[in-house]
Formats: C-alpha cells, sequence, structure tokens
C-alpha cells in the first residue's frame, strides 16, 4: 500500500480508470487522530456493485494498478479473465484459497474467511475488471475443497512402472500427509487415474502402491483430511526412506 502527498502525481492520474477516487488523509487524521495521513491521498477502486477496494501501483502501467481484494488476493485491474485467473489460481495454491472460472467472464475465489467470497466480472474486449460483487454468506454455496491433487501437479508425475529402471534413486515429486498424525505417503509415479507408487511412512517404511480415493477419503485421528505439502521439493526415494528409517528408531 502506498500513500501520496496530495500535491504530487501518481501512476493513476495519466489513466482513464472508471472508479478511482483518494481517499483524504486530512479527514482521516481528524477522525482517527493519525496524524502521518494528513496531507496525504490513497487511491482506492469503487466498482458497480459498490464494493471498493485499495488500488496499489503496479511496476507495469499498462495493468492500471493492482487490486487488493483480500489476503494475498490482489490482482491486475487490467486483464482478461483467463490471465486473472492462471495468476489467481497460483496465489491460491500458495495460500490456500479457492478459485474457480465460470462461464467465459467471471472469476469466483474463496480465501480463508467466511467474508473472503467474491465474484469477479471481467470485460475481455476490453481486457479489464467490469465488477467485483462480495457473496454473502447465506447466497452462497459450501466453499469447494482445495483438491488435493489438482491437475497441474497431476500432470507432473511419470506413468505408472516408468521410474523401474531408476530403483530407489527415482524422485518422488509429491509429499501427503495426515496433520494430526506421522502418517506420510510419497509418490514417484502415477497411473493417470487413480493409482500411485512411492514410499509410505506409518506404522512401517515402504515402497508400495496407494490410491488416490483412498488419500481423499481418509481422515486422521481428529478427523482432519490428507494434506498435500505445498513447499515439498523433489527428493528421491532413497534419501526418503533413509530419513524415515531414522526416525522410526528414534
Amino acid at each position: 500500500m502506498a500513500w501520496f502527498k496530495k500535491e504530487e502525481p501518481t501512476p493513476f492520474d495519466e489513466l482513464p480508470l472508471a472508479g478511482l477516487f483518494f481517499l483524504d488523509g486530512d479527514v482521516l487524521a481528524k477522525l482517527w487522530g493519525r496524524d502521518w495521513t494528513a496531507g496525504e491521498k490513497y487511491p482506492m477502486i469503487a466498482f458497480p456493485s459498490g464494493e471498493e477496494f485499495e488500488l496499489w501501483a503496479s511496476g507495469n502501467p499498462e495493468k492500471g494498478g493492482i487490486v487488493h481484494i483480500f489476503g494475498e488476493m490482489d490482482l491486475p485491474f487490467r486483464s482478461t479473465r483467463d490471465e486473472a485467473f492462471r495468476q489467481a489460481n497460483h496465489v491460491g495454491e500458495q495460500c490456500g484459497y479457492i478459485t474457480r472460472q465460470i462461464g467465459e467472464n467471471q472469476l469466483e475465489v474463496w480465501g480463508n474467511d467466511d467474508d473472503e467470497h467474491f465474484l469477479i466480472t471481467y470485460n475481455n474486449e476490453a481486457s479489464e475488471i467490469q465488477d467485483i460483487n462480495k457473496v454473502k454468506p447465506e447466497q452462497s454455496a459450501p466453499r469447494p475443497r482445495i483438491p488435493l491433487f489438482p491437475d497441474e501437479i497431476r500432470a507432473q508425475l511419470p506413468p505408472l512402472y516408468s521410474g523401474e529402471e531408476q530403483g530407489l534413486e527415482a524422485k518422488a515429486l509429491v509429499k501427503f500427509f495426515t496433520p494430526d498424525s506421522n502418517w506420510t505417503w510419497y509418490a514417484s509415479e502415477f497411473d493417470g487415474e487413480d493409482r500411485f507408487f512411492g514410499l509410505m511412512s506409518g506404522f512401517e517404511v515402504e515402497l508400495g502402491y496407494f490410491s488416490l480415493s483412498e488419500l481423499e477419503s481418509v481422515k486422521g485421528p481428529l478427523g482432519l483430511p490428507i494434506e498435500r505439502d505445498k513447499f515439498f521439493e523433489p527428493t528421491s526415494l532413497r534419501q526418503l526412506q533413509e530419513q524415515h528409517r531414522r526416525d522410526h528408531l528414534r
């Protein structure tokens, strides 16, 4: 976020942005007793729905600024729906948000809090956000569960039996775990439908097969579903096997 001196230009002055306005720092200083906003202005953008959002400067002026929607969900004002979806999906993958495309020009995003649910409508021809509506809890369908094994991760795993010659030197690319116990699964191969090959660490540490459908249905002792470690780095099955065997001996 950035405040600007009232007498100074801003990155938005030359952009024809409908709904652009500035918070008056002098008024806020009087209301809040925060003298540091005196003489300052803060860029905001209002949409036809009546929703207002902070507008941040972008390194690329052609993007028309960055609309701060909630949390880490910050999207360029000027973008097509499909471009925005790729960016929003990446943010969601890192932060546990949900994103989905609706029709040709809408993007629905859920954050982690109940009030973080918005429907973003794009004008694809003009490549810009047309409107943002906040979805009220009573109008909202249940928040979808984050996919355990999304398509972009699925595409990274080699086919089943393709790593036989590598043996334990084959790398596990995906890690699944129970957040409320010490069970862990590492996948190095996938049959494209339901079956993985990799390393499992639970009561024992062993190589073998396990299924996606089982991981999606099983819950830990506290009732928590299995999760995927988003920050797992590819590691050889040998290294993982040695690590977990050491852990079992402690």
